[in-house]
């Protein structure tokens, strides 16, 4: 088969287009042949180096490795002990598989699951035209659903699944989404205005505008306009955001999803930029004055990552593709993702 892999970290040049063994099938795995992956702001820090220490319950980052969170496609073999799949079905990788035996997944926290290992992550990832799974690290694609939206949903919307948990918005409130462009934030542009939120999105390029407000924003806002606060508090009547739902990270960004939110309201931490630093700082006696709640989040549950399919199938919730490349073009893909142009997924099709 064909896969691309990394043997050193550094630019996008250090990805290769190579020719590996198809992946060996264990007695509880299937073989899937995969049609396409996604490209993620995960992979472009793995590729880079710019690597945080492993989590609990997480292996090393290995060199060579194949990255690749999301991957979509058929099932061509299974192995002997494989009852739930056939060949010929359409299925796609859990990117938050769960061992769903461990002290947090017995309590419902299979995000947090300490005895796991990720695809993209530890586990080679979806940048090859086949990849091995256990039979429990995979759902269905519902009908009606191809594989090039498949790939583009899963790690997108699961964790914003989980963040409209940890800070619910619904009728009559405001959130503020940064980043808005991101796959990510459009995901949780839709999540929210499903909730019944008011939705603003914050970007650093006005040209798209009228573009995101199409994609679901009530309004767009600009963060490098030093009114951005002041624009927030008259959109809401002089109170703040309910909620911001930070999708870029970085201190730059926490302060300035501080400054927007409401007393009493929650400030979410989804990511952290791949360029700086992941220190934030905080003005305890503010934090205090505000009532103002931090929490951040870590992956989907296992119930996440099934509802998501099950929104995908009733159309609520539509992964919003900004462009494709062959997966022996993935070095532009990188190098594009990195200019920041795109408007929602960048996809890789093996």
């Amino acid at each position: 088969m064909m896969a691309v892999r990394l043997f050193e970290h550094g630019g996008p040049e250090v990805l290769k287009y190579i020719e590996a063994p198809i992946p060996e099938v264990g007695p509880d795995d299937i073989l899937m042949r995969v049609h396409a992956t996604a490209v993620n702001s995960w992979d472009l820090r793995y590729r880079s180096g710019n690597l945080p220490q492993p989590l609990p319950g997480r292996p090393p980052w290995p060199v060579p490795f194949q990255l690749g969170r999301d991957a979509a496609g058929e099932i061509v073999a299974t192995g002997e002990n494989v009852t739930r799949w056939s060949p010929g079905d359409r299925a796609v990788q859990l990117p938050h598989p769960p061992c769903r035996s461990c002290a947090l997944c017995v309590r419902g926290l299979e995000n947090l699951c300490i005895d796991t290992a990720y695809p993209g992550h530890q586990v080679f990832g979806g940048y090859a035209q086949y990849v091995v799974r256990r039979q429990d690290a995979i759902l269905p694609i519902p009908d009606g659903v191809d594989f090039e939206t498949a790939a583009a949903t899963m790690w997108t919307y699961t964790t914003p699944l989980n963040c409209a948990r940890q800070a619910p918005v619904g009728p009559g409130d405001t959130v503020v989404i940064t980043g808005a462009s991101g796959g990510m934030a459009i995901a949780c542009a839709q999540l929210a205005k499903l909730s019944g939120a008011t939705v603003i999105g914050t970007t650093t390029k006005p040209h798209r505008d009228e573009a995101l407000r199409k994609l679901g924003y009530d309004h767009i806002v600009h963060s490098t306009d030093p009114r951005l606060p002041a624009q927030v508090r008259e959109l809401t009547r002089g109170l703040g955001a309910d909620a911001v739902w930070d999708c870029v990270g970085g201190n730059d960004f926490f302060q300035l999803s501080l400054s927007c939110i409401r007393l009493g309201g929650t400030v979410i931490v989804l990511g952290t930029p791949t360029d700086q630093g992941s220190r934030l700082e905080l003005d305890a006696l503010a934090l205090i004055g505000g009532q103002v709640r931090i929490a951040s989040l870590r992956g989907a549950t296992l119930r996440d990552q099934q509802l998501c399919l099950e929104l995908l199938a009733d159309g609520k919730i539509t992964p919003i593709i900004d462009r494709a490349f062959p997966l022996a073009e993935a070095a532009q893909a990188h190098t594009y993702l990195e200019s920041q142009r795109q408007t929602g997924k960048v996809l890789l099709l093996p």
